[in-house]
C-alpha cells in the first residue's frame, strides 16, 4: 500500500479507519490488527481480511482516518481533500474555475480546475497559489498566461 501521508509509521498509531474504493462507489468499516513500515510504504493486517482472495478484492482501495486522528498541520499546509471545492481566482480577482480535486503529480501537488473553457491543472506551488481562505473557499494564484486556456494556444 502506497503511503499518502509524510510517516510511514503513520497507520501503526491508527486502529479504526474506512477503505474506499478507487471509483469511491464503495466504502468498507476496517480494524488495523497490524502495521509497519517498509521500503517506502506500509504493510498492513485488516481484522477478518485472511485470504489472498479478499485482499485482492480491496488491491488500489485507500485508507481514510476519522478527521480526529489527523495531525496537527503547519502554518501553510494543507490537506489535499481542502482544496477540492476551493473557487479558484486570478490575481485580478477574476474567477477562473472551481478546484475539482488536488492529487500528487509527477513533480508535486496539482489542482484539477474545471474552468469556463474546460479542465485545466494548476501546480500547487508557493510562487502560483499565493494566497489560501479555506473558510472562504477560496483560492488566489498567479495563473501563467494561457494555463487555463490550452486548447486554443496559437501555433
Amino acid at each position: 500500500m502506497e503511503i499518502w501521508s509524510d510517516s510511514a509509521n503513520r497507520l501503526a498509531a491508527l486502529r479504526e479507519v474506512t477503505l474506499v474504493a478507487p471509483d469511491e462507489s464503495a466504502t468498507r468499516e476496517a480494524i488495523i490488527d497490524s502495521s509497519r513500515a517498509h521500503a517506502g510504504r506500509s504493510l498492513v493486517k485488516f481484522s477478518g481480511i485472511d485470504s489472498p482472495e479478499q485482499l485482492r478484492d480491496l488491491q488500489n482501495w485507500t485508507i481514510e482516518i476519522p478527521e480526529s486522528e489527523a495531525r496537527e498541520l503547519g502554518e501553510d499546509e494543507y490537506f489535499l481533500h481542502d482544496l477540492a471545492g476551493l473557487t479558484l481566482f486570478d490575481s485580478d480577482g477574476r474567477e477562473r474555475g472551481l478546484v475539482k480535486e488536488a492529487y500528487e503529480g509527477g513533480g508535486g501537488v496539482l489542482l484539477s480546475v474545471a474552468g469556463p473553457n474546460g479542465e485545466f491543472e494548476v501546480p500547487f506551488a508557493a510562487e502560483i497559489c499565493v494566497a489560501i481562505d479555506l473558510a472562504a473557499k477560496r483560492i488566489t494564484v498567479n495563473l501563467p498566461e494561457g494555463l487555463d486556456d490550452l486548447d486554443h494556444v496559437a501555433d
